[in-house]
């Protein structure tokens, strides 16, 4: 560390000397974090993954690395709608049926028609690799394609858990 001298304070020596400090701090800090690789190109073949804790291990089929970001793409979307409708309205929206393979599109009317301060989203998220739903109360939550919730499950929320469709998509 480089003591400052009284009337030092504002020299240009100075701040250059504290922006190579903060450089070789940051440096060290990336030089302590493990590398990871990646590819360009996401996998398309599903992956089985492992997952363990306590309790005996839980092996799931995952889909592709596309098919991961695009629902976590999808469901922030969700997100940031149901935010934007939150404030211009108020209050949440509330699907118009529960939910089923037959309602999707239609429970996210309120939120892609051009009405009421709209759209707030493009469309409905496509349900052949997960199912993304919400509510009245602003909870959005994820599962895996083929599944409607009539409630909220908070076991797949995605605001409290984002990996939540690494275990929703198929």
């Amino acid at each position: 560390m480089v003591p400052v001298v009284q009337g030092d304070m504002g020299s240009p020596e100075r701040h250059r000397r504290h922006r190579l400090a903060i450089v070789a701090g940051v440096v060290s800090l990336l030089a302590a974090v493990p590398a990871c690789s990646s590819s360009s190109t996401p996998t398309s073949a599903p992956v089985s993954t492992t997952t363990t804790s306590t309790s005996p291990p839980v092996t799931f089929q995952q889909g592709s690395a596309a098919q991961v970001v695009a629902c976590q793409t999808d469901a922030q979307n969700l997100v940031t709608a149901l935010d934007a409708y939150m404030a211009e309205h108020g209050a949440y929206p509330s699907p118009p049926s529960p939910w089923s393979a037959a309602a999707y599109a239609a429970n996210f009317a309120p939120l892609t028609s051009a009405g009421g301060g709209g759209p707030y989203m493009a469309k409905a998220s496509a349900t052949t690799a997960y199912v993304i739903e919400y509510d009245s109360a602003g909870h959005v939550w994820v599962a895996p394609p083929g599944s409607y919730g009539a409630t909220y499950n908070p076991g797949q929320n995605f605001e409290a858990n984002p990996d939540i469709c690494l275990a929703a998509v198929r």
